[in-house]
């Protein structure tokens, strides 16, 4: 990949000037990019043959609600799901808070309920549950607003591997939202969630990288990155491109 040779350092300035860490365009991610909160893995509840015998017989029982609910008899689900959630089952508490938050199946639309199953599955180590939990604490949603607390929830779904949760809060470290600002921080978070493929941590470290904040300046890396995101199609990282005068 060529590097930036003296012509184009007028437009690396002008870059530096009017670029902006990309805000929060995956907050909730699933159905809406800016309207929804992830439903990844509903309603599939995955059978793990691995599982503990009585661990095993929960997961059956929400394949059959699954199945219930997939031909119509909504109400019955719900009926099943909402025992085995009682009993401590996470893929029922998440299913419950989905249902809860569509308002589906027989179930009026709760975001109390919705956030105290989000809870009590994130509390067991549900990792998109974290992640939604997350996204209601950051926009006060059934519960008051805490960005603090949102920060929180994205952290454990980051550490599970979670990219949305990852450039999330990576932004908060950028901005100083609900944490102590620290670019490295949102430096090491980005990073993580662009090796892992997620465009927009790829632009927003890109920027870093353009800018020298929280990691050593280095333009052919920004660029790197960049082209990384606009081969996913995304529209800022070909836009800064084409600034520059390279080709997406």
């Amino acid at each position: 990949m060529p590097g930036i040779t003296t012509e184009r350092k007028a437009h690396f300035a002008a870059v530096k000037v009017a670029g902006a860490v990309l805000g929060l365009v995956s907050m909730l991610c699933g159905v809406s990019a800016s309207a929804a909160l992830s439903e990844a893995g509903f309603p599939a509840i995955p059978i793990r043959a691995e599982s503990h015998p009585v661990e095993h017989q929960a997961i059956a029982t929400n394949q059959v609600a699954l199945v219930q609910y997939n031909s119509g008899h909504r109400s019955e689900a719900v009926k099943v799901w909402q025992s085995l959630a009682e009993q401590g089952d996470t893929e029922a508490q998440f299913t419950l808070a989905v249902l809860y938050n569509r308002g589906d199946g027989g179930v009026a639309k709760d975001m109390i309920e919705a956030v105290r199953w989000y809870r009590r599955a994130a509390e067991q180590g549900h990792v998109i549950a974290q992640y939604n939990l997350g996204v209601l604490y950051a926009t006060g949603t059934g519960v008051a607003r805490d960005l603090n607390a949102a920060a929180q929830w994205w952290r454990m779904a980051a550490l599970q591997g979670h990219t949305e949760a990852q450039f999330n809060l990576g932004l908060y470290y950028a901005e100083g939202t609900g944490v102590k600002q620290d670019p490295a921080e949102a430096v090491k978070w980005w990073a993580i969630a662009a090796k892992q493929g997620y465009a927009a941590a790829q632009f927003n470290l890109g920027l870093m990288y353009m800018k020298g904040e929280g990691v050593d300046e280095n333009q052919d890396e920004a660029v790197r990155l960049w082209r990384l995101s606009a081969d996913q199609g995304f529209n800022q990282a070909i836009t800064v491109l084409k600034v520059l005068h390279l080709t997406p």
